[in-house]
């Protein structure tokens, strides 16, 4: 994600800093209260139980809740073609 938050300020400062702080946020909940997010169910059947966050209007994290701990298991571009998706 820094990564394209880098490329995009190269284009647009301004779109890459609401980006950031969109990103910054979501972070931000997942410490405080990932719980309240809704279940996500990815196209290949997994084990675990995973968790989905939609922000910046595009942007999708996917993550997993075990014991206190949030694992992110990615986040996506939700422009992108499904079927390219890895969860």
């Amino acid at each position: 994600m820094a990564s394209h938050i880098l490329f995009l300020a190269r284009v647009s400062e301004s779109a890459a800093e609401r980006l950031y702080i969109a990103y910054r946020d979501t972070l931000g909940l997942l410490a405080e209260n990932p719980q309240g997010l809704p279940r996500y169910e990815p196209i290949s059947k997994t084990p675990a139980q995973l968790h989905v966050k939609i922000f910046a209007k595009r942007y999708r994290i996917v993550f997993e809740l075990r014991d206190q701990s949030v694992f992110v298991y990615d986040i996506q571009d939700c422009r992108q073609d499904t079927d390219k998706n890895l969860v």
